[in-house]
């Protein structure tokens, strides 16, 4: 049996958390015709019992063993498996809002305005970080959208933060033309398959829509391990990719942080309508947060030929990002 679409969650261990994006999927009203494959990370904790009961007539349990998950791999894999005509990629614990989010998703996809489009994650301020919130809900107004073609000519002369903001894809939410996906395939990469594979497409004389009524909320509450280990990554990739570097000096880590420490802690004193206790609770989350997203972006920004003899913490910081990157290197890579 064919259908318009096929989505692929991807879960490990997600019970509290999946169920609100398949209660979405259920109240989705007038959906293209779909089947759902939930990609399960060898799950301990009732999730495959949990999707087991979900009333989804078409829908497909597929375990991923410990070792052989990997972001680009394990997309790849459910392309292959899937009959849809186009793909569509969630994660876990978004939320899709409002009951016409898939096919607001979608639609450009299947119309063949565009092969591929993602949707705009907000943060709901009534469960989440209500200062983030304030500050970047409307982060995607003033972006232009679709984006590209761009020739590798073009792509020289572009500077570093606007190849990374023209390859803005997102598989959060994300749909793109199957056949498609199977041509250029995401890159075997252990973090940012879907960046890299926006580059892959423009390059090939694609187009790439942000969707921005196609609105879903996602957030976490991280420590500042997990923020400074994934900015990390992040700024390792975005250098290598996209040749842009963030933050290049220590100095530079102070100073973004404190402005953006100060400018949210405004918000949080003189725009909220929460209690007090809970605007200082805020204020103090932002700011450790703040401090790990620079301090991952330094670190990940390091490279050894550009380190001097006499600057042993760069030098230790250096260590520290190998070490990230081998962790993550061996938890998530497996070539399909």
């Amino acid at each position: 049996m064919s259908f318009d679409l096929s989505i692929v969650i991807l879960t490990c261990d997600s019970v509290g958390t999946v169920e609100r994006l398949v209660d979405a999927l259920l109240a989705q009203e007038d959906p293209p015709s779909y089947e759902v494959l939930f990609m399960d990370n060898a799950s301990v904790d009732g999730t495959v019992q949990y999707l087991e009961s979900v009333p989804i007539a078409d829908k497909r349990i597929v375990n991923v063993p410990k070792g052989e998950f990997s972001h680009s791999g394990t997309r790849m894999r459910a392309a292959e498996m899937s009959s849809g005509r186009v793909m569509v990629f969630f994660v876990d614990d978004i939320v899709p809002i409002g009951p016409h989010f898939l096919r607001q998703l979608t639609e450009p996809v299947l119309s063949g305005t565009v092969p591929a489009a993602y949707g705009v994650f907000q943060i709901d301020p009534e469960r989440h970080d209500p200062i983030d919130a304030y500050q970047h809900n409307l982060w995607f107004e003033n972006l232009e959208t679709p984006v590209g073609p761009v020739s590798e000519f073009a792509w020289r002369w572009l500077p570093g933060a606007a190849r990374r903001q023209i390859c803005n894809f997102d598989n959060c939410a994300s749909a793109i033309e199957r056949q498609l996906l199977l041509e250029v395939r995401f890159p075997d990469v252990n973090y940012g398959e879907d960046m890299t594979l926006a580059k892959r497409l423009l390059w090939r004389g694609e187009r790439i829509l942000m969707v921005k009524t196609a609105r879903f909320y996602h957030w976490h509450r991280s420590s500042f391990s997990y923020v400074l280990k994934r900015m990390c990554i992040d700024a390792d990739l975005t250098r290598r990719e996209f040749g842009h570097v963030i933050v290049k000096r220590k100095l530079g880590v102070v100073r973004a942080v404190a402005v953006r420490v100060l400018h949210r802690s405004w918000i949080g004193l003189t725009k909220l309508r929460i209690p007090l206790r809970q605007r200082f609770y805020w204020i103090g989350y932002n700011a450790k947060v703040l401090a790990a997203d620079f301090i991952g972006k330094y670190i990940g920004n390091l490279r050894q030929e550009e380190i001097g003899r006499f600057s042993p913490l760069d030098l230790r910081l250096l260590e520290v990002k190998r070490r990230i990157l081998g962790e993550v290197e061996a938890k998530s890579v497996k070539r399909y």
